[in-house]
This record gives structure tokens, sequence and C-alpha cells, in this order.
């Protein structure tokens, strides 16, 4: 195991718009914090005394950090690329010591179940949550906190040394030499066309608005809501679409409303026939009611009359899950992100799944559509 001396724990403080993402334009790093295991040196410093960190990084062997991924592409905004040192992500370590059973685990949940003491809660209950950004913490305030948080991510990274087995140990120098490279790819992203994105998008919208058209004239008379799970129900298997309607009660004889009209909500009941037998096995436990997942529609069976329909029922489910998953999902991520034009940040998650398998979010970029697979660009004109 490497040296105390030449572990370094490092924490960064920057500003919460987008949950403080590093690709979001308005990000901003306010300070970085680092304590030496060999109790040599414990400071916090503005991003303008990089100088003091380059200096501590001569000599060191092994960075921690908690939720490492994150801090690593902060410096590397800053100009400071950690890659190629090998690092320690506590929270990784918490993730293993659980049996890959608890989610994220946090800094503070951590020190409190080894009985290390606390994070300063201060910066989030007097400033955070109260929409004061970090830039604007008093530097007093600011410092403490974030030397504390690198103090505690040390003490952290020892209680695991001492309480993890060796193969527990291998597990996540592996892991972590993984982290590495899903925070390569993270900043590195993904580009996309986004007129092509937006086309696609509108043409889809148009295809859809046609077939909602279409079903819609089996029943002229009955409003039906086909991207709700009940009504589409009622109008393959049968039962009851409910209307609400505004009926006028008269008018209004007293205060600020005096001669306008007064309505009341009504509704109105469509009893609809069975079109297509249910799939057996598919009830709902709301009775009366069958399930309209995509994979249950894709095994529905009709008869000549009702084939057409079912094929535009499954039809349209598709193109409402590529729209909304892909070509409005894409476009959504990208400007919810508040990321540069045309590209695409999403996370790789590796404390999530209970199997250790790798997970992505933000958006998942690891179960996108084949048939949107064309937006995506390479860079490197292949």
């Amino acid at each position: 195991m490497t040296q105390s001396s030449s572990v370094l724990a490092l924490d960064t403080e920057n500003n919460t718009w987008n949950k403080g993402n590093v690709y979001d334009r308005r990000f901003k790093s306010v300070c970085y914090s680092f304590a030496t295991a060999d109790n040599s040196g414990c400071r916090a410093s503005t991003v303008e005394g990089l100088a003091d960190l380059r200096g501590q990084l001569v000599e060191a062997k092994l960075l921690v950090g908690f939720n490492w991924k994150y801090d690593l592409n902060v410096f590397r905004k800053l100009g400071i690329d950690l890659s190629g040192y090998q690092c320690w992500d506590c929270q990784l370590a918490e993730f293993v010591l659980s049996n890959q059973t608890e989610r994220y685990p946090s800094l503070e949940g951590s020190l409190v179940k080894y009985g290390l003491g606390h994070k300063l809660d201060v910066v989030k209950t007097e400033y955070w949550d109260k929409g004061i950004q970090t830039e604007d913490v008093p530097w007093d305030i600011l410092s403490e906190y974030a030397e504390q948080d690198a103090v505690m991510t040390l003490a952290l990274y020892k209680k695991q040394m001492e309480i993890m087995t060796d193969a527990q140990k291998r597990l996540c120098r592996m892991m972590n030499m993984d982290l590495i490279i899903l925070a390569e790819m993270e900043w590195n992203g993904i580009a996309y066309d986004e007129e092509l994105c937006n086309q696609r998008a509108e043409t889809i919208r148009q295809e859809i608005q046609g077939i909602t058209d279409e079903l819609s004239s089996i029943y002229p008379n009955v409003p039906i809501n086909f991207n709700s799970g009940d009504q589409l129900s009622a109008f393959l298997y049968g039962g009851t679409v409910v209307e609400e309607v505004k009926e006028h009660v008269g008018f209004f004889k007293t205060g600020n409303k005096v001669g306008q009209p007064r309505y009341r909500n009504h509704e109105v009941l469509h009893e609809l026939p069975r079109l297509v037998t249910p799939v057996r096995g598919t009830e709902l436990a709301k009775p009366g009611f069958f399930s309209t997942n995509a994979d249950t529609l894709l095994k529905l069976r009709g008869s000549k009359k009702t084939k057409g329909i079912i094929e535009l029922i499954q039809r349209q489910v598709r193109l409402n899950t590529l729209l909304s998953k892909s070509y409005e999902g894409i476009a959504k991520a990208n400007r919810e992100g508040n990321w540069e034009p045309g590209m695409i940040h999403g996370q790789f998650n590796q404390c999530v799944a209970q199997t250790g398998r790798l997970s992505s979010s933000n958006p998942n970029l690891q179960n996108t559509d084949s048939d949107a697979a064309d937006l995506f660009i390479s860079r490197y004109n292949d």
C-alpha cells in the first residue's frame, strides 16, 4: 500500500448551478482543499492559488477523494490533469463495503457509520439552501468547510484501509482505474447533429398526430387520450372513458365576476366495446383494466377488422418512445444541462447496480435507440 506521506486528500467547492455540473456553461470553481496523510498540511485555497497544490502534487502518489470522478474533472477544468495519478474514491469504496447495496453513499453517512464525526453543515444550511452561490459565502466560513471535508475524507480513507479485506482493496483499485477512464469519457462527451435531431423530432410528431387523428375517428365523439394507459385500455379492451366537461349553470350575481357565466365540472361517461381480447395474464390491479405497455401491445392479435388498429397503436407507442427518449430526450438533456451546442455529457455510474455493472444517466448513453444512432457524430473523421 502507498506510504501515508504520499497520500493526498483533495476536495473542491464550486457554484451550485445545475447541481454543480462541471459542463454547465455557468460553472465556476471557487476553492479547493487538501489534507496530507502525514499531517504535514491541511488548508483551503482559492482557485487562484493553484501553485500551492502543484507543490503538494510533487510528492503525492495516491490522491483520495469522495465522488472523485467529479473533482477529477473540476481540476481538469482548472488546468490540472490528475488522470496520471493513482486514485482512491471513498464513495466507491463504501459502495463495495456495503456489498454494492448502498447507492451513492454520502460522506456524512459514512462518517457517522464509523463514528468519525460530521461534516460541517453551515455552508449548505445557511447559504446553498437559501439560494446563495458559493462565491458569495464568506471566506472564513467556506475555507473551514472545505478544509473539514478534506480532513474527513482522509479519515474515512484510513478507516477503509483498516476494515477492508485484501480482495475488497484489489477490487476498489480496479474500479478506480475504471473511474479515470469514465471521467475522460464524460469530459469528452458525445457530439450530435442538432439540426437532424430537431428535424426527426418534428417528422415524428407529425406522424404521431396523423395516427392519433386516424384512431380518434373510430369514436369521433369520444375524446380519448391515447397516452393514458387507462383510456387506451378502455379503447382496446372495452371500458369507460370519463370526459370532464364544463356545464353552464348561470351567471355570477355578486363579486368581481358579476354578470359573467358560471360553470361547474361535469363528468360524461363513454362506454366503449371490446375491440381486442387481452393477453392472458395482463390484468391490472385496477379492476377492468389491462396492461398497455409496449411488450404487451406487441403480443396482441386481432381480426381483419382490428389488425390495422393494433398496428397503428403499436406504431404510435414506438414513435412516442423514440421521440421522448431519443430526439426530444437528447435535446432536453443538452438544454437542461446548459452544455455547449451539439454536445452531450452523460454520466457513467459505478455506485448504482448491485451486480457491479456500469450504468448511465442524464441521458442514458448505454441504451440509445438504434434508429437514432446516426445522430451521433464521430470526431475522428471515420
